[in-house]
């Protein structure tokens, strides 16, 4: 394994973590992933349960057969299929010979209008649904699904049921993955302001949007009073799930303990101990496994590993290593 080694200047966690999405890095990025971007094919994907989602895919070469399979790419939380996270890595998957499909998850990206009840972290059945479909229709020889933050979550409980789900996944990787809920929550609450802030601001263009498509949702009012992800998580959960807590809530994803259990593919988790919202301590709770590898740096920030002065990211290389 390869190590993580900033660049001088870009040590800082919160630095990694903030050009991991925004900042110069778009200009870099998007203009590496043109390829990516530019032969990208929408595909809307109904699963047996009536769910909508959208997603892209692009071929390596589009004349022939993908020479290794497909690769699965999973956004984080309010984040979307052109995230700049997202972009790096596909580009270096199709770089390497893999076709890619970026998904995006219901309510995220333009797809509010897609699905009438609200995006909540516990909605697995579809995220594995899709990707087993994915599997079938566009599927290789190697099919990895790789997830960043609350993608890495998704990405890293698809794997867990992969083999009783027959999901034709033959790889996961995730990415700084949130591993217990309650305690990222408690995280970006308590932590560095400007990350609760950041969330609470596009979780709510994201509620206003939906409420445009589908007014009979009815929170609106609610919601302008609604000030911390603490108040919003307990209104939400309290009045659109089917859980009794938010503790309940948590639960349904956390992966520690014996979330992994059942764990029949390899599956990696890079992250990093310096990570603001997902505390690396959580990794000694994981079920131990054979077919689970663990890669903890001491530096990277969240879902980020910006390795230069570029913006390239080390994880994305990586990824990329790690399904040569």
């Amino acid at each position: 394994m390869t190590k993580f080694k900033p660049a001088l200047g870009l040590s800082n966690n919160h630095l990694q973590s903030m050009l991991s999405s925004s900042g110069p890095r778009q200009f870099f990025e998007k203009r590496r992933a043109n390829q990516l971007l530019r032969l990208a094919k929408q595909h809307i994907i109904t699963t047996p349960q009536g769910v909508t989602l959208e997603g892209f895919l692009t071929l390596h070469n589009s004349a022939t057969p993908s020479a290794k399979g497909l690769a699965i790419i999973l956004h984080g939380w309010e984040g979307c299929a052109d995230s700049l996270y997202v972009l790096s890595s596909g580009q270096k998957l199709l770089d390497v010979g893999y076709d890619v499909f970026r998904l995006n998850f219901r309510d995220h990206g333009d797809t509010h209008h897609l699905n009438p009840e609200l995006f909540n972290s516990a909605r697995l059945e579809e995220v594995a649904e899709a990707v087993k479909y994915l599997c079938v229709e566009f599927g290789g020889k190697h099919n990895l699904l790789c997830g960043y933050s609350l993608g890495g979550n998704f990405c890293l409980r698809v794997a867990n049921i992969a083999k009783t789900a027959n999901i034709n996944l033959h790889q996961a990787i995730a990415i700084c993955p949130v591993l217990h809920p309650p305690t990222t929550m408690a995280e970006l609450s308590s932590g560095f302001p400007l990350y609760e802030q950041y969330f609470v601001a596009k979780w709510k263009r994201s509620l206003i949007k939906k409420l445009r498509h589908h007014p009979q949702l009815g929170y609106g009012r609610a919601l302008k009073k609604l000030k911390t992800l603490d108040d919003m998580n307990l209104f939400f959960v309290d009045g659109f799930t089917d859980f009794a807590s938010r503790d309940d809530y948590f639960e349904a994803y956390s992966v520690i303990d014996n979330g992994l259990s059942q764990l029949a593919i390899p599956t990696t988790i890079i992250t990093s101990e310096d990570d603001p919202m997902i505390p690396a301590k959580h990794l000694n709770s994981l079920h131990q496994s054979r077919w689970l590898s663990i890669e903890l740096q001491a530096k990277g920030g969240h879902c980020a590993f910006i390795k230069n002065w570029k913006f390239e990211s080390w994880a994305s290389d990586r990824i990329a290593e790690l399904a040569s």
